[in-house]
C-alpha cells in the first residue's frame, strides 16, 4: 500500500511538471493574478477528470487483458516519459538567432486570450498526459481511484501556481529540467511496472 501511495505521489508530481513549466514560461512574461488562479484551478480540475477517465479505461482493460494490461500500461508510461525527455531536451538546446530575431525574443510579450475557450484548450494541452497515465495506473487495479485523482489534481494545481511564482524568479530553463526529471521518473515507473508488476 505504501508503495502505491509513493507511486501516486511521484506520478502526480511528474504530471504537474508540464503545467509547472508552462506556468513558469507565462510567469516570465507576466500574467494577471486572476489569470494565474483561473488557470491553476482549471489545471487542477482537468488533472482530476483526465486520470479518472484513464483509470476507468485502464481498469476495464486490466479486467479484459489480465497480466498483459500492466505491461501495456508500462509501454504507455515509457512512451510518455520518452516524449517528455525529448521535448525537454529540445527546449534546452541552444538556439541561434539573427540579431533582429534575438531582439524579438527578448521583447516579445505573451498575448494570452483570457476567454474560457482558450483557457480550456491550453489546460487540455497540459492535461492530456494525465489521461494516458491514468490508463496505465488503472491497469494496476489496486490503485485507489478517488485518492489518486484528487492527489494528481491538487498537486498539478499547486505546481501550476508555483510555476507562475517561479517564472517571476527563474528562467524558463528550470521548467525544462523539471520536465526532463519527470520523464526519467515515468521511464523508471514503466520499467518497474514491466519487470516487477507486484
Amino acid at each position: 500500500m505504501i508503495e502505491q501511495l509513493v507511486t501516486i505521489m511521484l506520478v502526480a508530481i511528474v504530471l504537474g511538471a508540464d503545467s509547472f513549466s508552462l506556468a513558469m514560461g507565462m510567469g516570465l512574461k507576466g500574467v494577471t493574478r486572476s489569470y494565474e488562479l483561473k488557470f491553476a484551478l482549471m489545471v487542477g480540475i482537468f488533472h482530476i477528470l483526465m486520470p479518472l477517465i484513464g483509470l476507468n479505461l485502464g481498469i476495464v482493460t486490466g479486467n479484459l487483458l489480465g497480466v498483459w494490461a500492466g505491461r501495456l500500461g508500462a509501454v504507455v508510461l515509457a512512451y510518455i516519459g520518452g516524449d517528455m525527455l525529448w521535448k525537454a531536451y529540445c527546449e534546452t538546446r541552444p538556439q541561434v538567432f539573427r540579431f533582429n530575431q534575438g531582439k524579438q525574443q527578448f521583447t516579445s510579450q505573451v498575448k494570452l486570450a483570457e476567454g474560457w475557450i482558450n483557457l480550456t484548450v491550453l489546460t487540455t494541452s497540459v492535461s492530456i498526459d494525465a489521461l494516458t497515465v491514468g490508463f496505465s495506473l488503472g491497469t494496476l487495479i489496486q490503485t485507489p481511484v478517488f485518492y489518486t485523482v484528487v492527489t494528481i489534481g491538487l498537486v498539478a494545481g499547486a505546481m501550476t501556481l508555483l510555476g507562475f511564482k517561479g517564472g517571476k524568479l527563474f528562467s524558463r530553463v528550470v521548467g525544462s529540467y523539471a520536465q526532463m526529471l519527470g520523464g526519467l521518473v515515468l521511464l523508471l515507473l514503466a520499467a518497474k511496472m514491466a519487470f516487477y508488476p507486484n
